[in-house]
């Protein structure tokens, strides 16, 4: 779902090399038997919310992380070595009709309910502090709808993108989406 934001927060957020927009980005999902390749038997599932903000590179339209909260403590570890993500611990809890983000700090609760099919957004490059990237792709999901967005508290949302900062009422619910993220790496 997306978020407008202050230019001013999102330019002090970013590093000066990229062009700034005053747009936003919340993902969440539950991820289902994560694997390494190498070492697919241990396998996690886990929940994130992944808080990006809108940025061109090289004239591309691109995502910088700004923070990714994990509920898993191993996989937050993982995401924080391998992958440079900015992770913060969570307690998420997610359904098809309602969220729940909990950080140490403050906490996100909404409720989704289903719309009109629309349109899977397009990938974007995905960048985070540190001059990294982040290898990303996914499997487009079998159905993509819009989806109505009712926000009951919203402290997380100001507390991570800025006092200004406020979710859209719409977003995009993906289902059956395969998501594939790689080791950070330098552009």
């Amino acid at each position: 779902m997306g978020a407008s934001i202050s230019s001013s927060f999102a330019r002090e957020v970013v590093p000066e090399r990229f062009e700034v927009e005053p747009r936003a980005s919340l993902l969440l999902f539950k991820m289902s038997e994560l694997a390494a390749s190498f070492f697919p038997l241990v396998k996690f599932d886990y929940a994130e919310a992944l808080w990006r903000i809108a940025i061109r590179h090289e004239g591309e339209p691109a995502w910088f992380a700004v923070k990714c909260d994990l509920d898993h403590p191993v996989v937050r570890a993982l995401g924080a070595r391998l992958v440079r993500y900015p992770t913060r611990a969570a307690r998420i809890v997610g359904s098809e009709g309602r969220w729940s983000v909990r950080t140490e700090a403050a906490s996100l609760e909404l409720g989704v309910s289903d719309e009109d099919a629309a349109p899977v957004p397009p990938l974007r490059r995905i960048f985070v502090p540190g001059g990294y990237e982040i290898p990303w792709d996914e499997v487009p999901p079998a159905r993509a709808r819009s989806a109505r967005i009712k926000v009951t508290d919203d402290a997380l949302v100001r507390a991570t993108l800025g006092e200004d900062a406020k979710l859209d009422a719409m977003g995009v619910v993906h289902r059956g989406r395969t998501h594939m993220c790689g080791f950070a790496r330098r552009p």
